[in-house]
């Protein structure tokens, strides 16, 4: 079972998109420059087949509260849930689910039909 804390938002979420992943940082913890090398992500979700994230996000285009929307290569984008630790793939081809939980995105569970 997951601890909700660790998959809740911080107040100020610092979001870092790359070719390896999509990661979730405390922003408040970046305020000490001194701390910037030492800061581990909250959340981390690595690009790979059948994981949460199976294109290079490139970007963070909203967030409403606790959902997250990331536009990723392929015209795929991908919305994360951290209230209810959930994620939705879209993509030209349809709107998907992924198998697991938001904790689980790296154990390359895939996606079924949302529809």
């Amino acid at each position: 079972m997951p601890d909700d804390n660790l998959f809740s938002l911080p107040a100020k979420p610092f979001f870092s998109c790359d070719e390896d992943g999509f990661a979730v940082v405390d922003g408040a913890a970046m305020r000490n420059a001194g701390n910037i090398g030492s800061i581990e992500p909250m959340l981390l979700l690595r690009v790979g087949p059948n994981n949460l994230f199976e294109h290079r996000p490139r970007r963070v285009t909203d967030q409403d509260g606790q959902t997250v929307t990331v536009e990723c290569d392929g015209g795929v984008t991908v919305v994360l849930d951290f209230a209810e630790l959930t994620a939705r793939l879209r993509r030209p081809d349809g709107e998907f689910l992924y198998m697991g939980g938001l904790d689980e995105g790296n154990a390359g569970l895939g996606f079924m039909a949302a529809r």
